[in-house]
Formats: C-alpha cells, structure tokens, sequence
C-alpha cells in the first residue's frame, strides 16, 4: 500500500469539490445521458435483482442507489470510498446499503464474492502504477466466477488537472490483461459541456454524437478464462 498515494488522492478530493458545480445543466445532461446508458446495460443482466454489486469509490453512493431502482435488493449494495465524509453521507442517504471507508487495494470481502464491481472515474485518479495494478487486482479477486466489470473512466488527459491520468485502452488492457474490454466512447468534454449554460438541452445532444468529443469510456470488461 502506498500511503503517500492515498493521501494525495485523499487531498485532491477534499479540494476539488467544493469547487465543482454539481448542479450545472451541462454537468446534469452528462449525467443522465451516462445513467441513460448504464440502464440499459442493466437491463440486458439475466437475475439482476439478485446479484451483489460492489461499487469502488462509491462516493455518496447514487450509484449504488441506481442499481436499487433497477431492482437490486438493498442488502447485496455494497461501497467503498477513501474519504470518511463520503462514507457518512452515503450511510446516512442510503442506511439499507453497506458503505465503508477502505482503500481498494485491500477490499474486505471473501474471493468471488461480487456479480458485480463497478469502477467509474477511479483509476484515472490513481498516478501510482504499483497502487493501480494492486486495485485491479483485488477487484479481480473478489469478481466472481462469470462476472463482469462496468467502467466509465477518462480517456483523454486533462491539461489542466495533473491529479489525473488518461485510461486509454491500453492501459486498461495493462490492469486487466485476461479481459474483454467492450466499451465505447461517451460523454461530452467536461469543460465544454459545463459552458453550455441555458443551452444545454438543445446543444449538449448535438455535440455529444461528435466522437472526438467523447471524453470516457464506458461499458464492460468481461474475464475471458
């Protein structure tokens, strides 16, 4: 475990989001165009209602409560975040999900354990490669047998934010080289998109079937043995 990693992911955080207008109307757009997406993955999951979903740097675990709104019981909702006042406010939105503070490199769970893990926007965080190759492989230790993973990470690099590191294809082959990668290109640039101001219903749908203009990946990463 890097703990000098962990403390500057853990300060990156404490800084930027106070600083990140979460109630933007381009932000939104983006957001409900990603959950959009995602439900429709869902909806293609044979006994989604039963499976155990783990959601590594679960935030304020709205993720999470989406996979409830799919159908998914409460007690197999399961998040872990780094930051203790995530966790907190996640318990206290969400008491029927299991939320913990924990460092993904060191996941409390049994082998095989999750149908489910998803990883949105946490290895782009992570500058450490040992740190990052010890995440991926904990995740593909408690995945288990026949389970998949759901992405949604950068893949450009933000010239503007040295806190950050593009997840390219390779990259994510690198961290999980006995997987599938079955993702696309999808949301609008961040910076563009908060621009977008009154106009964000009208112009964010036109700009976001722009490929170069995508700025994740999403999808799945499926075990290939």
């Amino acid at each position: 475990m890097n703990s000098q990693e962990v403390d500057r992911i853990k300060a990156f955080y404490r800084r930027w989001e106070p600083t990140y207008d979460h109630g933007n109307s381009g932000y939104l757009r983006s957001l409900d165009e990603r959950n959009m997406h995602l439900k429709h993955l869902l909806a293609g999951f044979p006994g989604l209602a039963r499976c155990r979903i783990l959601d590594v740097g679960c935030g304020y675990g709205d993720l999470l409560n989406l996979f409830h709104q799919q159908g998914v019981s409460a007690d197999g909702l399961v998040g872990i975040d780094l930051l203790p006042n995530r966790i907190e406010t996640a318990r206290q939105r969400y008491p029927d999900f299991t939320f913990k503070e924990a460092n993904a490199e060191e996941i409390d769970f049994p082998d095989n354990y999750f149908d489910i893990v998803t990883v949105f926007t946490v290895f782009s965080s992570i500058l450490d490669r040992n740190m990052a190759h010890n995440v991926a492989r904990g995740i593909m230790r408690v995945l288990a047998s026949g389970g998949v993973i759901v992405w949604y990470d950068m893949r450009y690099p933000n010239p503007w934010n040295r806190n950050i590191r593009p997840m390219t294809k390779r990259r994510i082959s690198e961290l999980f080289p006995s997987f599938e990668l079955r993702l696309k290109a999808l949301t609008l640039l961040p910076p563009l998109a908060r621009h977008l101001g009154r106009g964000a219903n009208s112009i964010h749908p036109l700009l976001s079937t722009v490929p170069i203009l995508r700025s994740h990946y999403f999808g799945l990463l499926r075990p290939t043995r």
